[in-house]
């Protein structure tokens, strides 16, 4: 166990410059099916398992508290409780909740924590289905606040900071499918991540978002980049998919990967888009194309157009092929053409003049705090409409996945927020070298996870964190990956 919580003597909660331990690398969010009309159809998928419901749970008062077994089938959790997941601890009479605006909970320099330091332990029995033996498999936990530490079978899993983003982890060879398996993760409520998430809201803890299973196939779709824009005419649509994907060892040939849009269940091009990949040069080769990865693009004529008036989108389904065989793996994404631009001092989407009328949402329930539902986003999203909103603020951090596909089916212009604020150390955690690492992951991760929602028109690099080289990181790379906003 201590091999995630301390390298050697460090404790990885108090160590800026340590922001993941085996994490997977940020992805879009989108859904396996085994077949391309699967995934238009966008039904529940038999690779995508639930875990959410009630987990055995116990508070301790620190890290250095945790049992040394705890992760171990063997452990006797007969004395703990019970707590939802998702959920934060502090609204089910386990601590308490904080509020602050500017001011920090405690009165320590960062990146130092308080030695008292709540602490919960989560245990959860799970099956495999059987006939995901062979897949990949992923655990993705939603998010979790603020340090998480993931074990299963005894074994260490990794660790990751960042209380409003996905955490995904491959836990292909800890697993046995068709068997019980035990999942632990240990949540750690202050942090050196604390100093950069010290936004005017509640203080939480716990695991607040729906923790997941995810079987792949062993060559997948690992990530899915769908850009559609409109040429100078604004008529024309353009439409670029970027497809990478993911190898169980050294990547191979013989992939293809083939894209078609469709307005409801009418396929748009004549002709699917497809394309071999290019995995594998043999020899050496000083310099490599960018392997695993092809971008396929079309002219789409007189696409109807998204915005917050006409929110009207199509589906992209992107299929893996092996050779001219059957799909290996298929998904789809929702898209919608439209173009963001600065004229003369003014917005312009889709070439038009804009008039922003927007509102902050912070993700809070008055009961359930930051374990929020669709339903209560769906009533956020109508009272909005009814009132003439056409704008929110993703204050101050990403949201809930399902925030975005609400907002792309009804209309809003968003402007997602990285999870950065420093208001209490202002000026200087903006300029600290240890935090740059933390203040790109956040900026670019958001950026990943987003990247396919025509509802988003900017992106912020947090709020109230004053300005310095390390927003410059994050500005940077943003722009280069992503200058459609």
């Amino acid at each position: 166990m201590r091999e995630l919580l301390f390298q050697g003597t460090t404790r990885t909660w108090v160590h800026p410059e340590t922001v993941s331990v085996g994490r997977l690398p940020a992805r879009a969010s989108f859904t396996p099916y085994g077949d391309a009309q699967s995934a238009l159809a966008r039904g529940p998928s038999p690779f995508v398992r639930s875990l959410n419901g009630d987990w055995t749970f116990a508070l301790v008062d620190r890290p250095e508290a945790i049992p040394a077994d705890f992760a171990r089938a063997g452990f006797d959790d007969g004395g703990w409780g019970r707590l939802p997941v998702p959920s934060n601890w502090t609204m089910h009479g386990h601590d308490r909740p904080h509020y602050t605006n500017v001011q920090m909970p405690f009165a320590l320099a960062a990146p130092n924590v308080p030695d008292e330091n709540p602490t919960g332990l989560y245990r959860t029995t799970f099956e495999v289905p059987a006939d995901w033996d062979g897949r990949r498999i992923v655990l993705r936990i939603g998010a979790a606040e603020s340090v998480l530490y993931v074990w299963v079978n005894g074994l260490a899993v990794g660790m990751g900071k960042d209380s409003r983003l996905p955490q995904d982890f491959d836990i292909t060879g800890l697993v046995t499918p068709g068997e019980e398996n035990l999942l632990a993760c240990a949540v750690v409520k202050w942090s050196d991540a604390s100093y950069i998430e010290d936004q005017d809201q509640w203080w939480m803890g716990g695991i607040h978002r729906d923790v997941e299973l995810i079987a792949t196939a062993p060559t997948h779709i690992a990530d899915v980049f769908a850009r559609a824009g409109l040429e100078d005419d604004y008529a024309t649509g353009t439409l670029s998919v970027t497809v990478k994907l993911g190898f169980p060892g050294d990547p191979d040939n013989g992939w293809e990967v083939e894209a078609q849009l469709y307005d409801g269940d009418v396929p748009v091009l004549d002709t699917p888009l497809r394309k071999k990949v290019w995995s594998a040069v043999k020899g050496h080769s000083p310099y490599r194309p960018a392997l695993g990865q092809v971008t396929l693009e079309t002219a789409v004529p007189a696409p109807r157009l998204w915005s917050s008036e006409t929110p009207h989108l199509y589906t992209l389904v992107v299929t893996l092929h092996r050779g001219g065989a059957a799909a290996v793996e298929a998904t789809s994404i929702r898209v919608g053409f439209r173009r963001v631009e600065l004229g003369d001092r003014e917005l312009l989407i889709n070439g038009k003049p804009v008039l922003i009328a927007g509102m902050n949402r912070h993700e809070h329930h008055p009961v359930r705090g930051k374990a929020i539902t669709r339903e209560d986003m769906l009533a956020d999203v109508l009272l909005m409409k009814q009132f003439n909103v056409n704008a929110v603020r993703t204050s101050h951090y990403p949201n809930h996945q399902a925030w975005y596909d609400l907002c792309d089916a009804y209309g809003l212009y968003l402007v997602d927020e990285a999870d950065i604020e420093s208001h209490d150390f202002l000026h200087g955690l903006c300029r600290d070298p240890r935090y740059a690492s933390q203040f790109l992951e956040r900026g670019l991760r958001m950026v990943e996870r987003d990247k396919n929602h025509p509802s988003i028109i900017l992106w912020s690099l947090g709020n109230e964190s004053g300005y310095g080289p390390n927003h410059d990181a994050m500005a940077g790379w943003i722009r280069q990956y992503d200058p459609s906003r």
